[in-house]
């Protein structure tokens, strides 16, 4: 980002441009202290008022809503979400303070949340409180923080957080039953068209932290900050960044995303839906999996998807194409200037930097162009298909910058191109570099 710092006994000074239209969102790392994260957002412009027609403030009559953390409010801003829908729609404004809540809040149409700085809704710790679900692999689930069901044109906006305990709250005993239980969502949507999620902080959440929107159209996430659980060596637990599942004509943008598990994926969850014109722009993530994800649902046809201009700083993969549950086609996938900065290994594997598999269905006409490794992976990129059926087809490499150098054919590129594969191609790009 060309931003320099000056390193004066144990101070580091530098500079970031206060006026930016763009959040300047940053991962310092200094010597081998923990790194520090600092998110900084252009001042808010839109906020709404505290107060007036159509304004559910939690501090004011009728709600008295604690905002110290000592008493749960999960019903009193469940009671103004309602108020508001009742209403025909408005704003549930929530002061600067802790809320504590346990209970899912389900958010009702032409409805907005707003979070002022300073709010945070954040889950009661306390395990025992909560009930659970059991999935047919094993996993046990509690209810996420929020649900966004037949719900358009709802909002959750501000520069508050919403902070789902997640750590906390799981089983950490490897001895118990339920080890690594008790995991949580913090947004889940469905069947809701025109949603925004906009300018908020979401911490610790244990399972996708994003889930949406499911069945819906012109889902719209933005300058988003999620800060989940990222050490894979502690726990290693499915806590995927921003989700964009079984949803079409959505976008996220100018997001950051640090987490374990994928940081941003298209999947394909939902059957007889098919799933087209979704971007992922303009996006900063820290991964210890996935950076950048189609896949691995593909329940439905999934193609017109695009990643452009996102800057992964550390993922275990760089880019991903995945078919491995469903069997719809995946096709029209285009990585478009990626900047990969570092790898790491994991349990789950060595470093790769780009993966496309046809497990299940058939992927083809993958497009990646202008990305950039700054370091190199511990593998080489693969691409393979399960069967004739289930193959990989067409995947073109443009301006594929391996530490530096813009490699021109296949035979530069090292690429394992597995069985059922074919039209894979690799060129420079002779007009612009990256």
């Amino acid at each position: 980002m060309g931003i320099t710092g000056t390193a004066s006994g144990n101070q580091l000074t530098f500079t970031i441009n206060s006026n930016a239209e763009k959040p300047t969102y940053l991962v310092i790392r200094m010597n081998d202290l923990e790194k520090l994260v600092v998110l900084a957002d252009p001042l808010e412009s839109n906020a709404p008022p505290p107060s007036g027609t159509g304004v559910y403030n939690l501090k004011d009559s009728p709600y008295y809503a604690d905002n110290t953390w000592m008493s749960d409010v999960t019903e009193i801003i469940q009671q103004a979400i309602d108020d508001a829908s009742a209403a025909g729609g408005g704003v549930v404004y929530v002061p600067a303070g802790v809320y504590k809540v346990k209970d899912i809040l389900f958010m009702k149409s032409n409805v907005t949340l707003y979070l002022q700085g300073g709010a945070v809704i954040k889950s009661n710790p306390d395990r025992s409180l909560y009930k659970y679900t059991t999935s047919r692999e094993g996993k046990i689930f509690i209810d996420p923080m929020i649900r966004i069901d037949h719900a358009p044109n709802a909002k959750i906006l501000g520069r508050g957080v919403l902070d789902a305990s997640g750590i906390a709250i799981m089983d950490k005993n490897s001895a118990s039953p339920t080890y690594l239980g008790y995991r949580r969502n913090v947004i889940v949507g469905n069947f809701s068209n025109h949603v925004t999620i906009e300018g908020i902080i979401i911490k610790d959440s244990t399972t996708w932290t994003i889930n949406g929107i499911q069945g819906g159209e012109g889902f719209t996430v933005r300058y988003v900050k999620i800060i989940n659980h990222k050490n894979p060596y502690q726990y290693k637990i499915m806590n995927d960044g921003i989700d964009l599942c079984g949803t079409r004509n959505a976008l996220a943008e100018n997001n950051f995303v640090m987490t374990v598990d994928d940081a941003l994926c298209a999947k394909s969850t939902k059957n007889h839906f098919p799933m087209y014109n979704v971007r992922f722009r303009n996006n900063i993530v820290f991964s210890s999996c996935a950076g950048l994800k189609a896949g691995l649902q593909s329940l439905s046809p999934m193609y017109d998807v695009w990643f452009e201009d996102n800057d992964v700083i550390q993922a275990r993969r760089g880019i991903v194409v995945e078919a491995t549950s469903g069997n719809q086609q995946m096709h029209d996938i285009h990585f478009v200037n990626t900047r990969v900065e570092s790898f790491v290994f994991t349990s789950m594997g060595r470093s790769i930097p780009v993966e496309i598999e046809a497990r299940t269905a058939p992927v083809s006409d993958v497009y990646i162009d202008g990305v950039l490794f700054e370091r190199s992976a511990y593998n080489p990129i693969h691409i393979y298909g399960s069967s004739n059926t289930n193959a990989v087809k067409n995947v073109t490499f443009t301006g594929l910058n391996m530490c530096g150098e813009v490699l021109a054919d296949t035979a530069e590129a090292w690429i394992i191109e597995g069985n059922y594969t074919a039209g894979v191609c690799v060129t420079s790009r002779s007009d612009k570099g990256l």
